[in-house]
């Protein structure tokens, strides 16, 4: 079958990927409808992130399952399904005590993540165990589900940063990760406020609503700048903004991926002004309520603008990658076109 393997440090390749000869007991091989590129994908390509040779990427997926296990219950073919890609292994130390997004895969080799350090979606299929399927509600359409992925990772940093209703949070960036971020915070009652230099996601954002501005906007002349209960840095580099704008006891999330970026951290001004900086890590036991709130706002799904075959993926990581003003918000790739018809 056709894949987007990675071929080198910063070059992916269309490949014919060997597909499993027997199905595992709780195994589901799924048909991918839609994959989505993920920034982290972006910061492989552009050096910012390392990534495994060899490995098709793509974590961000729904599909339709064609073949089921024989140990397999809950799951059936011909369902539309979406893929949890953190496959945690269960037993370890760190899974029996409900906290799976440290799994150490039982032997200290890390959590194994589809697209990243064992083969992804960015494929025709993708077998997957049963407890990593989550079915999809019928009127949920394909672009809403392909962001259920996104939503668990927006809904884990939330719990992990204790966001609450009537709080004020400044998003750094608003690229397709920070537009799902400000659609969920508003949805439980926060008001959030965004940057971005691209003036496309600005207007893309407002038109739905969302308070997003150029970055000069949050200077305000002879005035005292304004400050929010918390800050996410989206981008990845921008702690040293995000310090400025940060309320006393507040606290500021990492989230944006570079591995290239350091900041050196003023201590007594975090210690005296109490504020907490909150790494997340992946998220633990989501989907579930990530399938909820995705339910609950079908507005997700217009943010998936560009959709690529697998065969143009030299186009859609061109544009993502060497055209910063480009008028997207999120590309997948359609790798069977032949459920999207229907």
């Amino acid at each position: 079958m056709k894949a987007i393997s990675l071929v080198s440090g910063r070059q992916l390749s269309l490949v014919n990927h060997d597909e499993l000869k027997t199905l595992p007991v709780d195994g589901v091989e799924i048909d991918v409808v839609l994959s989505g590129i993920c920034g982290t994908d972006l910061a492989v390509l552009s050096g910012r992130e390392e990534g495994q040779l060899g490995i098709v990427r793509g974590h961000e997926a729904v599909g339709v399952v064609v073949n089921v296990g024989t140990g397999v219950t809950r799951t059936h073919i011909g369902m539309r399904v979406v893929i949890d890609p953190n496959e945690y292994c269960g037993h370890c130390e760190y899974c029996t005590s409900a906290k799976t997004h440290l799994c150490n895969g039982g032997m200290g080799a890390g959590l194994d993540i589809a697209g990243v350090n064992k083969h992804g979606t960015f494929a025709e299929r993708f077998v997957t165990r049963e407890r990593f399927v989550h079915g999809i509600p019928d009127d949920m359409n394909w672009e809403t589900a392909v962001l259920i992925e996104p939503v668990a990772c927006i809904l884990n940093n939330i719990e992990q940063a204790s966001i609450k209703a009537g709080e004020r949070v400044l998003l750094l960036g608003s690229g397709p990760m920070s537009l799902v971020a400000q659609i969920l915070l508003r949805a439980i009652g926060v008001h959030t406020r965004a940057t971005d230099l691209n003036t496309f996601r600005i207007e893309f954002g407002r038109s739905l609503g969302l308070d997003i501005v150029l970055p000069e906007a949050l200077e305000r002349h002879g005035q005292v700048p304004e400050k929010f209960d918390v800050v996410i840095d989206t981008v990845g580099n921008q702690l040293e903004i995000a310090a400025s704008r940060i309320n006393r006891g507040g606290r500021i999330v990492l989230f944006g991926f570079n591995g290239n970026y350091q900041y050196s951290l003023a201590v007594k001004h975090f210690l005296v002004n109490a504020i907490s900086i909150i790494a997340a890590g992946e998220y633990n036991q989501h989907f579930p309520l990530a399938l909820r709130m995705a339910h609950r706002l079908p507005e997700l799904g217009k943010l998936v603008t560009h959709r690529y075959p697998l065969e143009a993926h030299p186009t859609a990581f061109d544009r993502l990658l060497n055209d910063p003003c480009a008028p997207m918000i999120k590309s997948v790739f359609t790798p069977n076109l032949k459920y999207l018809s229907r």
